[in-house]
Protein backbone atom coordinates (compact mmCIF):
# COMPACT_ATOMS: atom_id res chain seq x y z
CA UNK A 1 0.00 0.00 0.00
CA UNK A 2 1.12 3.54 -0.73
CA UNK A 3 1.27 6.45 1.67
CA UNK A 4 -2.10 7.77 0.53
CA UNK A 5 -3.69 4.37 1.17
CA UNK A 6 -2.28 4.23 4.70
CA UNK A 7 -3.51 7.75 5.40
CA UNK A 8 -6.97 6.79 4.16
CA UNK A 9 -6.99 3.78 6.45
CA UNK A 10 -6.00 5.94 9.42
CA UNK A 11 -8.59 8.55 8.58
CA UNK A 12 -11.28 5.87 8.71
CA UNK A 13 -10.92 5.66 12.49
CA UNK A 14 -11.03 9.45 12.97
CA UNK A 15 -14.05 11.72 13.09
CA UNK A 16 -15.32 12.74 9.64
CA UNK A 17 -14.33 16.18 8.47
CA UNK A 18 -16.91 18.65 7.25
CA UNK A 19 -15.72 18.33 3.67
CA UNK A 20 -16.02 14.55 3.90
CA UNK A 21 -19.51 14.97 5.32
CA UNK A 22 -20.47 17.19 2.39
CA UNK A 23 -19.06 14.65 -0.09
CA UNK A 24 -21.04 11.93 1.66
CA UNK A 25 -24.20 14.00 1.25
CA UNK A 26 -23.48 14.36 -2.45
CA UNK A 27 -22.96 10.62 -2.86
CA UNK A 28 -26.14 9.83 -0.95
CA UNK A 29 -28.07 12.28 -3.09
CA UNK A 30 -26.72 10.72 -6.28
CA UNK A 31 -27.47 7.23 -5.05
CA UNK A 32 -31.02 8.20 -4.16
CA UNK A 33 -31.55 9.84 -7.54
CA UNK A 34 -30.39 6.81 -9.56
CA UNK A 35 -29.52 3.51 -7.79
CA UNK A 36 -26.30 2.29 -9.45
CA UNK A 37 -26.03 -1.49 -9.14
CA UNK A 38 -22.33 -1.49 -9.99
CA UNK A 39 -19.87 -0.71 -7.25
CA UNK A 40 -16.36 0.57 -7.79
CA UNK A 41 -15.11 -2.24 -5.54
CA UNK A 42 -16.13 -4.79 -8.18
CA UNK A 43 -13.96 -3.16 -10.84
CA UNK A 44 -11.06 -2.79 -8.41
CA UNK A 45 -11.29 -6.46 -7.40
CA UNK A 46 -11.49 -7.58 -11.03
CA UNK A 47 -8.47 -5.44 -11.92
CA UNK A 48 -6.48 -7.01 -9.07
CA UNK A 49 -7.56 -10.47 -10.20
CA UNK A 50 -6.43 -9.74 -13.75
CA UNK A 51 -3.00 -8.52 -12.61
CA UNK A 52 -2.55 -11.64 -10.45
CA UNK A 53 -3.61 -13.85 -13.36
CA UNK A 54 -0.89 -12.24 -15.47
CA UNK A 55 1.61 -13.20 -12.77
CA UNK A 56 0.34 -16.80 -13.11
CA UNK A 57 0.86 -16.55 -16.91
CA UNK A 58 -2.76 -17.47 -17.58
CA UNK A 59 -2.55 -16.30 -21.19
CA UNK A 60 -0.42 -19.31 -22.20
CA UNK A 61 -1.49 -21.90 -19.62
CA UNK A 62 -5.25 -21.22 -19.62
CA UNK A 63 -6.37 -19.13 -22.61
CA UNK A 64 -4.50 -21.18 -25.21
CA UNK A 65 -5.75 -24.47 -23.73
CA UNK A 66 -9.41 -23.40 -23.66
CA UNK A 67 -9.23 -21.38 -26.90
CA UNK A 68 -10.49 -18.11 -25.41
CA UNK A 69 -9.25 -14.57 -25.74
CA UNK A 70 -7.45 -12.91 -22.80
CA UNK A 71 -9.78 -11.42 -20.23
CA UNK A 72 -10.62 -7.75 -20.05
CA UNK A 73 -10.77 -5.60 -16.90
CA UNK A 74 -14.58 -5.90 -16.87
CA UNK A 75 -14.94 -9.55 -17.95
CA UNK A 76 -16.60 -10.76 -14.73
CA UNK A 77 -17.50 -7.36 -13.28
CA UNK A 78 -20.21 -6.58 -15.84
CA UNK A 79 -22.78 -8.86 -17.52
CA UNK A 80 -21.77 -10.05 -20.99
CA UNK A 81 -23.88 -10.23 -24.13
CA UNK A 82 -23.90 -14.04 -23.92
CA UNK A 83 -24.43 -15.06 -20.25
CA UNK A 84 -23.97 -18.79 -20.95
CA UNK A 85 -20.51 -18.25 -22.45
CA UNK A 86 -19.57 -15.96 -19.56
CA UNK A 87 -20.70 -18.57 -17.01
CA UNK A 88 -18.80 -21.33 -18.84
CA UNK A 89 -15.61 -19.22 -18.89
CA UNK A 90 -16.07 -18.56 -15.17
CA UNK A 91 -16.39 -22.30 -14.42
CA UNK A 92 -13.33 -23.14 -16.57
CA UNK A 93 -11.26 -20.43 -14.85
CA UNK A 94 -12.32 -21.61 -11.37
CA UNK A 95 -11.45 -25.21 -12.30
CA UNK A 96 -8.00 -24.17 -13.54
CA UNK A 97 -7.32 -22.02 -10.45
CA UNK A 98 -8.39 -24.86 -8.11
CA UNK A 99 -5.91 -27.13 -9.87
CA UNK A 100 -3.17 -24.51 -9.54
CA UNK A 101 -3.98 -23.92 -5.85
CA UNK A 102 -4.03 -27.61 -4.83
CA UNK A 103 -1.76 -29.17 -7.44
CA UNK A 104 -4.57 -31.61 -8.34
CA UNK A 105 -6.50 -30.86 -11.56
CA UNK A 106 -9.36 -33.09 -10.34
CA UNK A 107 -10.19 -30.80 -7.39
CA UNK A 108 -13.05 -29.21 -9.31
CA UNK A 109 -14.11 -30.49 -12.71
CA UNK A 110 -17.16 -29.52 -14.74
CA UNK A 111 -19.06 -31.94 -16.94
CA UNK A 112 -20.64 -30.50 -20.06
CA UNK A 113 -23.95 -32.16 -19.18
CA UNK A 114 -24.10 -30.82 -15.60
CA UNK A 115 -26.90 -28.47 -14.58
CA UNK A 116 -25.76 -24.96 -13.51
CA UNK A 117 -27.04 -25.62 -9.98
CA UNK A 118 -25.00 -28.84 -9.77
CA UNK A 119 -21.89 -27.06 -11.07
CA UNK A 120 -22.26 -24.23 -8.54
CA UNK A 121 -22.76 -26.69 -5.66
CA UNK A 122 -19.65 -28.63 -6.67
CA UNK A 123 -17.74 -25.34 -6.85
CA UNK A 124 -18.83 -24.28 -3.36
CA UNK A 125 -17.80 -27.68 -1.98
CA UNK A 126 -14.32 -27.26 -3.46
CA UNK A 127 -14.09 -23.67 -2.15
CA UNK A 128 -15.08 -24.76 1.37
CA UNK A 129 -12.34 -27.39 1.27
CA UNK A 130 -9.89 -24.61 0.43
CA UNK A 131 -11.10 -22.48 3.35
CA UNK A 132 -13.36 -19.99 1.57
CA UNK A 133 -15.97 -18.33 3.81
CA UNK A 134 -19.35 -17.85 2.13
CA UNK A 135 -21.07 -14.55 2.93
CA UNK A 136 -23.47 -14.37 -0.05
CA UNK A 137 -26.19 -16.58 -1.59
CA UNK A 138 -24.91 -19.40 -3.79
CA UNK A 139 -27.36 -18.49 -6.55
CA UNK A 140 -25.43 -15.27 -7.29
CA UNK A 141 -22.58 -17.32 -8.71
CA UNK A 142 -24.88 -18.61 -11.47
CA UNK A 143 -24.91 -15.10 -12.95
CA UNK A 144 -21.21 -15.37 -13.82
CA UNK A 145 -20.53 -11.74 -12.91
CA UNK A 146 -20.71 -9.35 -9.98
CA UNK A 147 -18.99 -8.92 -6.65
CA UNK A 148 -19.37 -12.58 -5.43
CA UNK A 149 -17.82 -13.87 -8.66
CA UNK A 150 -14.86 -11.49 -8.41
CA UNK A 151 -14.37 -12.36 -4.72
CA UNK A 152 -14.21 -16.08 -5.53
CA UNK A 153 -11.65 -15.46 -8.28
CA UNK A 154 -9.59 -13.20 -6.00
CA UNK A 155 -9.52 -15.89 -3.29
CA UNK A 156 -8.47 -18.63 -5.73
CA UNK A 157 -5.78 -16.45 -7.34
CA UNK A 158 -4.26 -15.70 -3.92
CA UNK A 159 -4.27 -19.43 -3.13
CA UNK A 160 -2.56 -20.24 -6.44
CA UNK A 161 0.12 -17.58 -5.86
CA UNK A 162 0.72 -18.88 -2.33
CA UNK A 163 1.10 -22.42 -3.69
CA UNK A 164 3.75 -21.24 -6.15
CA UNK A 165 5.53 -19.38 -3.37
CA UNK A 166 5.13 -15.98 -4.98
CA UNK A 167 5.59 -12.92 -2.80
CA UNK A 168 5.14 -9.27 -3.63
CA UNK A 169 8.45 -7.42 -3.48
CA UNK A 170 8.85 -3.76 -2.59
CA UNK A 171 9.12 -1.39 -5.56
CA UNK A 172 12.53 -0.55 -7.01
CA UNK A 173 13.24 3.17 -7.54
CA UNK A 174 15.70 4.57 -10.01
CA UNK A 175 18.81 6.26 -8.68
CA UNK A 176 17.94 9.94 -9.19
CA UNK A 177 20.52 12.66 -8.44
CA UNK A 178 19.97 14.81 -5.42
CA UNK A 179 18.26 18.04 -6.35
CA UNK A 180 19.12 21.23 -4.54
CA UNK A 181 16.15 23.04 -3.16
CA UNK A 182 15.54 26.46 -4.67
CA UNK A 183 16.00 29.43 -2.44
CA UNK A 184 12.74 30.91 -1.23
CA UNK A 185 12.24 34.63 -1.64
CA UNK A 186 10.42 35.51 1.52
CA UNK A 187 9.85 39.08 0.35
CA UNK A 188 8.02 37.97 -2.79
CA UNK A 189 4.29 38.43 -2.85
CA UNK A 190 2.87 34.95 -3.32
CA UNK A 191 -0.74 35.82 -2.56
CA UNK A 192 -1.60 36.52 -6.19
CA UNK A 193 0.11 33.32 -7.34
CA UNK A 194 -1.82 31.24 -4.80
CA UNK A 195 -5.09 32.84 -5.88
CA UNK A 196 -4.28 32.14 -9.53
CA UNK A 197 -3.46 28.51 -8.68
CA UNK A 198 -6.72 28.15 -6.75
CA UNK A 199 -8.70 29.58 -9.68
CA UNK A 200 -6.98 27.19 -12.09
CA UNK A 201 -7.70 24.22 -9.82
CA UNK A 202 -11.35 25.23 -9.50
CA UNK A 203 -11.65 25.56 -13.28
CA UNK A 204 -10.09 22.12 -13.77
CA UNK A 205 -12.36 20.56 -11.16
CA UNK A 206 -15.39 22.16 -12.80
CA UNK A 207 -14.28 20.86 -16.19
CA UNK A 208 -13.75 17.29 -14.94
CA UNK A 209 -17.03 17.42 -13.05
CA UNK A 210 -18.88 18.45 -16.20
CA UNK A 211 -17.17 15.68 -18.21
CA UNK A 212 -17.76 12.97 -15.59
CA UNK A 213 -21.33 14.01 -14.79
CA UNK A 214 -24.07 11.92 -16.46
CA UNK A 215 -26.01 13.44 -19.30
CA UNK A 216 -29.42 13.00 -17.64
CA UNK A 217 -28.67 14.61 -14.25
CA UNK A 218 -31.68 15.38 -12.11
CA UNK A 219 -32.46 18.58 -10.30
CA UNK A 220 -31.97 16.86 -6.94
CA UNK A 221 -28.33 16.16 -7.77
CA UNK A 222 -27.73 19.78 -8.83
CA UNK A 223 -29.28 21.08 -5.64
CA UNK A 224 -27.25 18.67 -3.49
CA UNK A 225 -24.06 19.69 -5.26
CA UNK A 226 -24.69 23.45 -4.90
CA UNK A 227 -26.11 23.66 -1.40
CA UNK A 228 -23.91 25.07 1.35
CA UNK A 229 -22.23 22.57 3.64
CA UNK A 230 -23.08 23.15 7.28
CA UNK A 231 -21.19 21.56 10.12
CA UNK A 232 -23.19 19.49 12.63
CA UNK A 233 -20.29 18.57 14.98
CA UNK A 234 -19.43 20.52 18.08
CA UNK A 235 -16.12 22.36 17.83
CA UNK A 236 -14.98 21.10 21.25
CA UNK A 237 -15.60 17.49 20.28
CA UNK A 238 -13.81 18.10 17.00
CA UNK A 239 -10.71 19.44 18.76
CA UNK A 240 -10.74 16.61 21.31
CA UNK A 241 -10.88 13.99 18.58
CA UNK A 242 -8.18 15.79 16.64
CA UNK A 243 -5.88 15.81 19.66
CA UNK A 244 -6.50 12.07 20.13
CA UNK A 245 -5.84 10.90 16.56
CA UNK A 246 -3.53 13.70 15.43
CA UNK A 247 -0.25 12.07 16.51
CA UNK A 248 -1.23 8.87 14.74
CA UNK A 249 -1.83 10.63 11.44
CA UNK A 250 1.62 12.20 11.38
CA UNK A 251 4.46 10.40 9.66
CA UNK A 252 7.95 11.09 11.05
CA UNK A 253 9.95 13.36 8.80
CA UNK A 254 13.03 11.24 9.30
CA UNK A 255 11.37 8.20 7.74
CA UNK A 256 9.88 10.25 4.90
CA UNK A 257 13.20 11.83 4.04
CA UNK A 258 15.49 8.83 4.58
CA UNK A 259 13.42 5.88 3.36
CA UNK A 260 14.25 6.20 -0.33
CA UNK A 261 17.82 7.21 0.44
CA UNK A 262 18.21 4.07 2.56
CA UNK A 263 17.01 1.98 -0.38
CA UNK A 264 19.54 3.69 -2.65
CA UNK A 265 22.38 3.10 -0.19
CA UNK A 266 21.37 -0.51 0.20
CA UNK A 267 21.31 -0.91 -3.58
CA UNK A 268 24.80 0.57 -3.86
CA UNK A 269 26.11 -1.82 -1.21
CA UNK A 270 24.63 -4.75 -3.08
CA UNK A 271 26.24 -3.50 -6.27
CA UNK A 272 29.64 -3.31 -4.56
CA UNK A 273 29.30 -6.84 -3.25
CA UNK A 274 28.33 -8.09 -6.70
CA UNK A 275 31.29 -6.33 -8.29
CA UNK A 276 33.60 -7.83 -5.66
CA UNK A 277 32.38 -11.41 -6.04
CA UNK A 278 31.82 -11.30 -9.81
CA UNK A 279 35.46 -11.98 -10.94
CA UNK A 280 35.91 -15.01 -8.69
CA UNK A 281 32.47 -16.32 -9.64
CA UNK A 282 33.27 -15.88 -13.34
CA UNK A 283 36.55 -17.74 -12.91
CA UNK A 284 34.82 -20.64 -11.13
CA UNK A 285 32.10 -20.72 -13.76
CA UNK A 286 34.62 -20.73 -16.61
CA UNK A 287 36.56 -23.58 -14.99
CA UNK A 288 33.33 -25.50 -14.47
CA UNK A 289 32.38 -24.84 -18.10
CA UNK A 290 35.70 -26.25 -19.28
CA UNK A 291 35.32 -29.33 -17.09
CA UNK A 292 31.81 -29.89 -18.39
CA UNK A 293 33.01 -29.59 -21.99
CA UNK A 294 35.79 -32.12 -21.37
CA UNK A 295 33.36 -34.52 -19.73
CA UNK A 296 30.97 -34.18 -22.65
CA UNK A 297 33.74 -34.88 -25.17
CA UNK A 298 34.84 -37.93 -23.17
CA UNK A 299 31.28 -39.19 -23.09
CA UNK A 300 30.92 -38.72 -26.85
CA UNK A 301 34.17 -40.57 -27.61
CA UNK A 302 33.27 -43.36 -25.19
CA UNK A 303 29.83 -43.65 -26.75
CA UNK A 304 31.32 -43.89 -30.22
CA UNK A 305 33.79 -46.59 -29.15
CA UNK A 306 31.02 -48.58 -27.48
CA UNK A 307 28.93 -48.35 -30.65
CA UNK A 308 31.85 -49.58 -32.77
CA UNK A 309 32.63 -52.38 -30.32
CA UNK A 310 29.10 -53.75 -30.19
CA UNK A 311 28.18 -53.21 -33.86
CA UNK A 312 28.43 -56.95 -34.71
CA UNK A 313 26.35 -57.87 -31.68
CA UNK A 314 23.77 -55.29 -32.70
CA UNK A 315 23.59 -56.77 -36.21
CA UNK A 316 23.18 -60.27 -34.77
CA UNK A 317 20.46 -58.96 -32.52
CA UNK A 318 18.67 -57.39 -35.48
CA UNK A 319 18.91 -60.68 -37.43
CA UNK A 320 17.65 -62.69 -34.45
CA UNK A 321 14.86 -60.22 -33.99
CA UNK A 322 13.82 -60.65 -37.66
CA UNK A 323 13.87 -64.45 -37.30
CA UNK A 324 11.84 -64.22 -34.13
CA UNK A 325 9.28 -62.08 -35.93
CA UNK A 326 8.98 -64.69 -38.71
CA UNK A 327 8.55 -67.44 -36.13
CA UNK A 328 5.92 -65.42 -34.31
CA UNK A 329 4.01 -65.02 -37.59
CA UNK A 330 4.16 -68.78 -38.15
CA UNK A 331 3.02 -69.41 -34.59
CA UNK A 332 0.08 -67.05 -35.02
CA UNK A 333 -0.94 -68.71 -38.33
CA UNK A 334 -0.57 -72.18 -36.77
CA UNK A 335 -2.61 -71.06 -33.79
CA UNK A 336 -5.43 -69.88 -36.04
CA UNK A 337 -5.32 -73.22 -37.92
CA UNK A 338 -5.45 -75.13 -34.64
CA UNK A 339 -8.45 -73.06 -33.57
CA UNK A 340 -10.26 -73.84 -36.84
CA UNK A 341 -9.54 -77.57 -36.52
CA UNK A 342 -10.68 -77.50 -32.89
CA UNK A 343 -13.96 -75.91 -33.93
CA UNK A 344 -14.46 -78.57 -36.63
CA UNK A 345 -13.68 -81.33 -34.13
CA UNK A 346 -16.23 -79.91 -31.70
CA UNK A 347 -18.91 -79.88 -34.39
CA UNK A 348 -18.07 -83.51 -35.35
CA UNK A 349 -18.18 -84.56 -31.70
CA UNK A 350 -21.60 -82.99 -31.36
CA UNK A 351 -22.88 -84.89 -34.43
CA UNK A 352 -21.39 -88.14 -33.05
CA UNK A 353 -23.16 -87.59 -29.72
CA UNK A 354 -26.45 -87.09 -31.57
CA UNK A 355 -25.93 -90.36 -33.53
CA UNK A 356 -25.08 -92.22 -30.32
CA UNK A 357 -28.23 -90.95 -28.68
CA UNK A 358 -30.31 -92.00 -31.71
CA UNK A 359 -28.75 -95.50 -31.80
CA UNK A 360 -29.21 -96.02 -28.08
CA UNK A 361 -32.86 -95.02 -28.36
CA UNK A 362 -33.36 -97.46 -31.23
CA UNK A 363 -31.60 -100.30 -29.36
CA UNK A 364 -33.77 -99.70 -26.35
CA UNK A 365 -36.88 -99.81 -28.52
CA UNK A 366 -35.71 -103.07 -30.24
CA UNK A 367 -34.97 -104.98 -27.00
CA UNK A 368 -38.01 -103.73 -25.18
CA UNK A 369 -40.68 -106.60 -24.85
CA UNK A 370 -43.29 -104.53 -23.15
CA UNK A 371 -45.18 -103.87 -26.45
CA UNK A 372 -45.41 -107.65 -27.08
CA UNK A 373 -46.65 -108.26 -23.60
CA UNK A 374 -49.24 -105.59 -24.08
CA UNK A 375 -50.28 -107.17 -27.42
CA UNK A 376 -50.61 -110.61 -25.80
CA UNK A 377 -52.64 -109.18 -23.00
CA UNK A 378 -54.85 -107.41 -25.54
CA UNK A 379 -55.29 -110.69 -27.52
CA UNK A 380 -56.22 -112.54 -24.38
CA UNK A 381 -58.73 -109.84 -23.56
CA UNK A 382 -60.13 -110.06 -27.09
CA UNK A 383 -60.37 -113.88 -26.82
CA UNK A 384 -62.21 -113.56 -23.53
CA UNK A 385 -64.56 -111.07 -25.08
CA UNK A 386 -65.09 -113.38 -28.10
CA UNK A 387 -65.91 -116.35 -25.81
CA UNK A 388 -68.31 -114.18 -23.85
CA UNK A 389 -69.96 -113.00 -27.08
CA UNK A 390 -70.15 -116.61 -28.38
CA UNK A 391 -71.75 -117.71 -25.13
CA UNK A 392 -74.27 -114.95 -25.36
CA UNK A 393 -74.92 -115.75 -29.02
CA UNK A 394 -75.52 -119.43 -28.07
CA UNK A 395 -77.89 -118.49 -25.32
CA UNK A 396 -79.77 -116.11 -27.63
CA UNK A 397 -79.90 -118.68 -30.46
CA UNK A 398 -81.18 -121.38 -28.09
CA UNK A 399 -83.83 -118.96 -26.79
CA UNK A 400 -84.87 -118.12 -30.34
CA UNK A 401 -84.98 -121.77 -31.26
CA UNK A 402 -87.24 -122.54 -28.30
CA UNK A 403 -89.51 -119.65 -29.17
CA UNK A 404 -89.64 -120.75 -32.80
CA UNK A 405 -90.47 -124.35 -31.82
CA UNK A 406 -93.27 -123.17 -29.70
CA UNK A 407 -94.68 -121.01 -32.44
CA UNK A 408 -94.44 -123.81 -35.01
CA UNK A 409 -96.08 -126.29 -32.71
CA UNK A 410 -98.98 -124.00 -32.02
CA UNK A 411 -99.31 -123.32 -35.76
CA UNK A 412 -99.43 -127.02 -36.71
CA UNK A 413 -101.84 -127.80 -34.01
CA UNK A 414 -104.35 -125.21 -35.08
CA UNK A 415 -104.37 -125.76 -38.91
CA UNK A 416 -103.65 -129.48 -39.59
CA UNK A 417 -105.27 -132.73 -38.37
CA UNK A 418 -103.24 -134.82 -36.19
CA UNK A 419 -100.81 -137.08 -38.01
CA UNK A 420 -98.49 -139.65 -36.99
CA UNK A 421 -95.71 -138.81 -34.70
CA UNK A 422 -93.15 -139.63 -37.31
CA UNK A 423 -94.57 -137.18 -39.80
CA UNK A 424 -94.73 -134.52 -37.19
CA UNK A 425 -91.12 -135.01 -36.35
CA UNK A 426 -90.12 -134.90 -40.00
CA UNK A 427 -91.99 -131.71 -40.60
CA UNK A 428 -90.46 -130.19 -37.56
CA UNK A 429 -86.95 -131.13 -38.66
CA UNK A 430 -87.63 -129.66 -42.13
CA UNK A 431 -88.76 -126.43 -40.66
CA UNK A 432 -85.75 -126.27 -38.45
CA UNK A 433 -83.48 -126.82 -41.41
CA UNK A 434 -85.36 -124.22 -43.29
Amino acid sequence: PTMSDSEDEKNDGAAPAPAAEGGEKKRVAKASAGDNIYSSAVFLTMENVLEKLKVLDYETTFCVKHHITPLARTSFALPAKNPSVQFKNFLDLVSWLCGEATGNPETFTVDQFDDPNVSVNKMMLALRNLGFSLDFPVTKLKQGHGEPTCNVLDFLVDKALATRGFQWQPPLHEDAPDLDEAEVDEAADIGDAIEDDIEDIEEEEAMFTEVAAPVAETEVEDQAAREMITGTIDALEWKTELERVGPRLKLPDSLMSKEWRAHIEQTKEHEKRIQATLPTAQGHMQSMSGQIKDAVEKMRSKEQSINNQFETIRQEYEASRGEMKVIEDKVSSTRTNVNDLTNNMNSIVEQLDELKDDMSSRENSATDTSPLIQIKQALQGIKGDVNAFELRIGVVSHTLMQAKLKSIKTKHRGTKPPKDADEDNMDFEDELEY
